[in-house]
């Protein structure tokens, strides 16, 4: 007859899979919910006290709950651990094993990732927070299964090598990523050290049969001391489920030996054996950006001109933005790439697959932060979805009114590269797709016709850029505000 769950492990386990659930529906859908807004490392991006101060409580309390129940990627590894138990064959024997914790590796982890979230060097800390990468592989799994042609290949592949590698640790270590190179889990385990609620021991009940220990996942039990760790502990309640005798209880209290001089020890050889496995990106005004591109301009024409005088004025070339537009809602320019996670919940709610990593053009550190990438997909007007699913105010929640006038970029037109202008073709494309009637065909003092940006009725939202035909350069690119 298969034992019953110890209930403390089954409300456990129910928790984790409807919070795991929510959030992965959530990022999937393009939802907004609170289940991604009390993630702890968005909420320390976001300034969220209330979060901050709720978990610290809860974890002074009853330990590392956090990571048991609310954490999505501590669910998945669970979830690979539960399915190597599963699988018939050696893997299924393979027991876990008390291991001495790696203190100074994982608090010089937590140092550096504080550090670079300081200097506004977000990109380690979105590698490593655990929200961040569990909602990036949400975010491209969804693009991969729904919508293929708005699949960053930068940001499948980090996906793809984050699951690889947590699948892989999983299924052999358990919990061991949440004790080493997790800046959360290492984070949580100063404050859990001095948690009210804690697993104990009752040595005086304790048969030794290291059942608790091949449970334990965390690694944080030391049978040969009979202790639980506190600080690495998940609390996952795996040990007290599988413990013959209740000797290890969640409680208060410590237990004390009811005759010490009778304390059970294991032999000396089974002890040995246990001991032994036991840069941020310039900003540039509207002026400073007319007064460079004049510049550059002047010094490309007069290059072409003395390399080669008989080229034509208006030969194709390649145009691409100086500043790269970032998504609707943004507070400002350095907010954002200080706040954004690169968690992908954005990148997955735009209908239009427009919002993508960035890759190299915020810098190398900011490179899977999502950017405006105009081309094949274009902002559709009336959508504000992005605006509502980000979970550390990098983007501001905007109304269908706000979002209609937001401003993310102008555009800039290149003549040369127009089939009006350029080629003199019959054209116009980029004048009747303007939603804000900001591009005109006007006849230019030279006698040629060509499109004409007003930048004062321009938001930059790339339907321009979608619409041109121009070959083998499109003639629009949209200059980040």
């Amino acid at each position: 007859m298969k034992k019953k769950t110890h209930p403390l492990r089954a409300g456990r386990l129910a928790l984790q899979v409807a919070v795991a659930l929510g959030i992965t529906l959530c990022v999937a859908l393009g939802l907004r919910c609170f289940a991604t807004r009390m993630q702890i490392f968005p909420a320390v991006m976001a300034g969220s006290v209330a979060w901050l101060v709720l978990w610290a409580a809860v974890t002074l309390v009853f330990g590392r709950v956090y990571c048991s129940v609310a954490c999505p990627m501590g669910a998945l590894m669970d979830a690979v651990a539960r399915v190597r138990r599963m699988v018939p064959g050696r893997g299924r024997s393979v027991p876990y094993r008390f291991e001495a914790p790696w203190t100074g590796g994982r608090y010089a982890v937590l140092t550096a990732v504080a550090a670079a979230v300081v200097l506004g060097f977000s990109g380690l800390a979105a590698l490593l927070d655990p929200y961040s990468a569990y909602a990036r592989m949400v975010a491209a799994a969804r693009a991969a299964l729904w919508r293929p042609v708005a699949l960053s290949l930068v940001s499948a592949a980090v996906a793809m090598l984050t699951l690889g590698v947590v699948a892989a640790l999983s299924w052999r270590r358990g919990r061991y990523l949440c004790n080493t190179w997790c800046p959360v889990g290492s984070a949580l385990s100063l404050v859990s050290r001095a948690a009210l609620y804690k697993p104990d021991v009752d040595t005086d009940a304790c048969v030794h049969c290291l059942r608790c220990v091949d449970a334990c996942k965390a690694h944080c039990i030391n049978a040969v001391e009979m202790t639980v760790d506190p600080a690495r502990c998940v609390v996952c309640f795996d040990c007290v489920d599988v413990c013959p005798t209740g000797a290890i209880t969640y409680t208060r209290r410590r237990y004390r030996l009811s005759t010490p001089l009778m304390q059970p020890a294991a032999p000396a050889q089974a002890a040995g054996a246990m001991q032994a496995v036991s840069h941020t990106p310039a900003l540039m005004d509207r002026r400073a950006f007319l007064r460079r591109g004049l510049v550059v301009a002047a010094g490309a024409a007069v290059g072409r001109m003395a390399a080669a005088p008989a080229a034509p004025a208006w030969a194709p070339e390649p145009l691409k933005p100086l500043n790269v537009p970032l998504p609707p809602g943004v507070p400002d320019r350095k907010t954002y790439l200080r706040r954004c996670t690169a968690c992908g919940a954005c990148v997955a709610a735009c209908p239009t697959g427009v919002l993508q990593p960035a890759g190299g053009a915020t810098g190398v550190v900011h490179a899977l932060q999502p950017a405006m990438r105009y081309g094949e997909a274009a902002c559709a007007t009336d959508c504000r979805a992005c605006t509502l699913v980000c979970p550390t105010g990098a983007l501001m929640p905007l109304s269908l009114a706000e979002k209609r006038s937001f401003v993310v970029g102008k555009a800039r037109i290149r003549l040369q590269n127009c089939l009006a202008y350029g080629r003199g073709r019959a054209c116009g494309r980029c004048a009747r797709r303007c939603p804000a009637r900001a591009i005109t065909m006007t006849r230019l003092p030279d006698g040629r016709r060509g499109p004409v940006v007003d930048v004062a009725a321009c938001t930059g939202c790339g339907q321009c850029v979608q619409a041109c035909p121009s070959t083998p350069y499109n003639a629009i690119t949209i200059e980040g505000e």
